[in-house]
């Protein structure tokens, strides 16, 4: 990606995607952050995108740019959803079920679709996953598979996007193998990835077009 060209973070009020925003501000990069609720200010670097349904992201892309002067972005970071615990799968609430399809899954695609052509060819489309992607998690099954189902539409999205050539953007999975440090939702976790160790994984991502398809931290 262009250096000059701001990082379009979607989730940027969510905890994982707060603290991407926050981290990449602080490496020196302009950021896009979007969000459907206020955001507090993170910063000179940091352009606030508020949006109501992702049908609507693209122009207030465009129209955040437009106010702050900037271009448009030269990468997107979807950090959408999040994880809860709950019922077991065959006791939860089929509407909950239904929810976190559209919510972890669905608006994933959704996301792709709205903002990938506003990147360039070869721009990062990067899609920040969890743990419960690749471990089975009793209580945090609907995540689990969403997570799995995220896994492969990624792939799905670089095999395209490969298959359809030079003009393509590049996409690639962030997969955070353990809980985030700080986020009391965890209890008592095995291990812990910090805020700073996520950014940093992202940012090789961002700027190192050969990045592996699917990077762990």
């Amino acid at each position: 990606m262009t250096g000059s060209r701001p990082v379009l973070v979607v989730g940027a009020s969510g905890y994982v995607g707060s603290r991407v925003v926050r981290g990449l501000a602080a490496d020196g990069r302009a950021v896009l952050a979007a969000a459907r609720r206020p955001l507090p200010d993170a910063g000179d670097t940091v352009i606030p995108v508020r949006y109501e349904t992702v049908a609507d992201l693209p122009d207030a892309v465009r129209a955040a740019c437009d106010r702050a002067g900037a271009p448009l972005p030269g990468a997107v970071v979807a950090s959408i959803g999040g994880w809860h615990k709950g019922a077991a799968l065959l006791d939860d609430d089929p509407d909950r079920w239904t929810a976190t399809l559209a919510s972890h899954l669905t608006a994933h695609l959704d996301a792709a679709r709205a903002l990938s052509p506003l990147l360039e060819p070869g721009d990062p489309y990067v899609v920040i996953n969890g743990s419960a992607s690749r471990e089975a998690m009793a209580g945090s099954g609907a995540i689990c598979v969403t997570g799995a189902g995220l896994a492969m539409l990624v792939q799905v999205l670089r095999l395209e996007a490969a298959e359809a050539g030079s003009g393509a953007v590049r996409f690639h999975e962030l997969v955070i193998d353990h809980a985030v440090a700080g986020d009391d939702r965890n209890v008592d976790p095995a291990q812990t990835r910090t805020a700073a160790q996520v950014v940093h994984a992202l940012g090789e991502v961002l700027d190192q077009p050969g990045a592996p398809a699917v990077v762990h931290v």
